[in-house]
């Protein structure tokens, strides 16, 4: 991507996986601390400090040359501490089961805050044996530390003691550190996910990314969920409890559970609302246009495109203005089966000559409502809806009707939809959530504009329910805005 990350963002992708973050944190804490404390050897320690003096000659004064000198032995005696003679020596003594190497490894001599006093330190697997190790070094050193330095002496100021606290591991160290790897190992996963993944989320400002304004946000028609706030189980679309339809009532009920038309009662409330916040936002955005046909299209096929064209065309209906609603894809119509109505003299059979315009539509459909079907699949549905007799259609359509909305084929897969540029105010375009990738989105609306087309606005759809959905009845546009995704083939 091009945007420049910011922490905005990252902290919008910690939110929206809060939960398997924390999840992965307590995982993480979980496994460390088993594994520090069942499954990593302990140690314990024991500890003898030592002072170090330079010479043996007792005196109430303080020499400071003496304690400079006595600091500098200090270093002398971490090396003679961890001499080979004194680790034979301590191995003999004690009859230890460790080479010199293993011994020297588990000792620790060093200064005290750069003073003359000396910490010995042993760690081991056994608090009694550091112990006694650290004890018989302390003896054995000093009887080394006067035979090689010949002037000064040791002065015990602590014996080691046992310590039955293990000094490793640290475990709730470590189990912090476990909550904390966690979480991280697992934000940076979902992050690089979030990245690199170029659907279309319920967050996506796709009007600021696109510089096109998003008409409405429509929930999703077809949740199979029985309880669902917006879900349709209960009438029938996905389960056993289906009602019967006839053509009468085909347009209140789902056909084969596909279609879910704007004029059904159990429509809910928030999903007519949405169509007509989409309605008025769309008359604002022809308004400059002095033909008022709109093209409905999307990217790819199962986006929701013909669903959304339909009930569209229906709000306009309602709202009292004359429409014609025409089936523009000639190589998979559906709308004769959606609205109960037969497909013979549909839209090819009027550009091919074979029946006029009037015997083509099927009037009043509903109250305000006209629709032409596709009508039979014909060989050349490209050269038809290019064709001069569609312009001609077209503008006289326009003449008779307050609005014309044409359901045409998805711009990814076919081209028909870019013939009819020229006659149309313009189109709307169709997005599903969790579907569409951004790419799709893009290489569509770049072949709109190589054809002169214009988008006149998004139409989200398939969209998961609850709060905060950003687009409602505020219709805003953006400039000066950019985005683009790396490509990534479309599934």
């Amino acid at each position: 991507m091009d945007d420049v990350l910011d922490l905005s963002y990252l902290f919008k992708v910690l939110k929206k996986h809060l939960a398997v973050v924390i999840l992965a944190g307590i995982i993480g804490a979980a496994a460390a601390f088993v594994i520090s404390n069942f499954f990593i050897e302990k140690k314990y320690t024991s500890e003898a400090m030592l002072y170090v003096e330079n010479n043996q000659q007792s005196t109430d004064a303080v020499n400071v040359n003496d304690i400079t000198a006595a600091q500098k032995l200090v270093n002398t005696c971490q090396i003679i501490f961890k001499s080979s003679t004194v680790m034979e020596q301590l191995i003999t003594n004690l009859d230890l089961p460790y080479t010199k190497d293993e011994l020297s490894g588990m000792i620790t001599a060093e200064s005290v805050n750069n003073t003359e006093v000396m910490s010995l330190v042993v760690e081991c697997g056994d608090p009694r044996e550091a112990e006694i190790i650290v004890n018989e070094l302390v003896n054995i050193a000093n009887d080394e530390f006067a035979r090689i330095i010949k002037s000064g002496s040791l002065e015990v100021v602590d014996y080691g003691e046992v310590d039955t606290e293990p000094s490793f591991p640290n475990v709730p160290m470590i189990t912090v550190a476990g909550l904390l790897l966690g979480m991280v190992i697992v934000y940076i996963i979902v992050f690089l996910i979030d990245i690199f993944d170029v659907v279309v989320k319920r967050e996506d400002d796709i009007a600021k990314i696109y510089n096109i304004p998003v008409f409405a946000e429509i929930m999703d028609f077809y949740s199979k969920s029985k309880n669902s706030k917006y879900g349709y189980g209960k009438y029938g679309y996905g389960n056993d409890e289906s009602k019967s339809v006839n053509n009468k009532t085909a347009l209140n009920t789902a056909v084969d559970g596909n279609e879910m038309l704007l004029s059904s009662e159990e429509i809910p409330f928030a999903i007519i609302e949405a169509y007509n916040t989409a309605r008025t936002n769309i008359m604002f955005a022809v308004a400059p246009s002095k033909l008022k046909i709109i093209a409905v299209t999307s990217s790819n096929p199962s986006e929701g495109k013909s669903t959304t064209c339909r009930n569209l065309a229906i709000s306009f209906a309602n709202a009292g203005h004359n429409v014609l609603l025409v089936e523009c894809d000639l190589r998979k119509p559906t709308m004769a089966k959606a609205f109960g109505t037969k497909n013979a003299n549909g839209l090819s059979a009027v550009l091919g000559g074979f029946c006029s315009v009037k015997e083509a539509v099927n009037s009043k459909v509903i109250d305000n409502l006209d629709i032409i079907t596709a009508g039979d699949i014909p060989p050349n549905p490209s050269e038809l809806l290019g064709s001069a007799a569609m312009k001609t259609f077209l503008n006289a359509s326009a003449g008779l009707y307050d609005y014309v909305f044409l359901d045409t084929p998805p711009v990814n897969v076919v081209t028909d939809s870019q013939l009819m540029n020229d006659v149309i105010a313009g189109t709307v375009f169709v997005v599903r959530e969790s579907s569409t990738t951004h790419p799709d989105i893009q290489d569509a609306i770049d072949k709109i504009g190589l054809a002169n087309g214009r988008v006149l606005g998004f139409m989200k759809t398939f969209c998961a329910s609850g709060k905060g959905r950003r687009y409602g009845k505020k219709y805003s546009s953006y400039s000066n805005y950019s985005y683009e995704y790396k490509s990534k083939t479309a599934e």
